[in-house]
């Protein structure tokens, strides 16, 4: 069966998502959408939709998208709607359609925390003011825990705080594979992680600069789709 002859029963009346859902309505505008994402996808190109508040934008690109078996860049324009896509949306709906999904949330690299930039900011704690003295212990315990090193797990935490760039690395500030806590490095595990998977959420920032690093034909930051 087709990809565009998948999708619609997927949003049937009598479909999975009605299935898994006592509240799902079938919305002709969710449908057509999809449909059109599933042709796009099939066919390549470039798709412009418009489509208002509760037409069910998400579910309508999601649902090709996982249906389709292709490797897939999901972007958003918030961080926020990043982390929501990947937490909640994606992995229930990878569940509803029974889907063995290898899924990867992927930042930009100040997203992260470096561990050697901690270090060296806990070794010069003595010259920092005493509040930032404080978030920095609240960094420092967090990272005992953390697996993804993502920033955003830590509650509480101003993004505008001026610990963040203590803690966090720049292109021009990162030692790369002569860091010595390369190996632990949370920025180069993203990375190799979104490399191994089949979809990989990002945000619009990312993918910007993603293109124009491609263009100064320097490097890439994103897997090739």
């Amino acid at each position: 069966m087709s990809l565009e002859a998948m999708v619609p029963e997927v949003f049937a009346p009598d479909g999975v998502l009605a299935r898994a859902d006592g509240h799902f309505q079938p919305r002709d505008g969710q449908t057509q959408m999809a449909i059109a994402v599933a042709q796009t996808i099939t066919e390549g190109g470039a798709l412009v939709v418009e489509a208002g508040t509760g037409v069910g934008k998400t579910f309508a690109y999601l649902v090709p998208a996982l249906l389709s078996g292709e490797r897939v860049l999901l972007s958003t324009a918030t961080k926020a709607l990043q982390d929501q896509l990947f937490a909640r949306d994606l992995p229930r709906l990878a569940h509803i359609l029974g889907l063995p999904v290898r899924m990867a949330l992927l930042k930009g690299r100040a997203s992260y925390l470096c561990l050697h930039r901690m270090e060296q900011a806990r070794q010069d704690a003595q010259a920092l003011d005493r509040g930032v003295a404080r978030v920095l212990a609240k960094v420092e315990d967090w990272s005992r825990q953390t697996v993804s090193g993502d920033m955003a797990e830590l509650t509480g935490l101003d993004e505008r705080s001026p610990v963040i760039p203590l803690v966090t690395s720049t292109r021009e500030n990162c030692l790369g594979s002569s860091c010595p806590r390369f190996r632990e490095c949370h920025v180069h595990r993203a990375r190799r992680e979104a490399l191994a998977a089949d979809i990989v959420v990002i945000n619009h920032h990312l993918f910007f600069a993603d293109v124009a690093v491609r263009e100064s034909g320097m490097a890439e930051l994103l897997p090739t789709v």
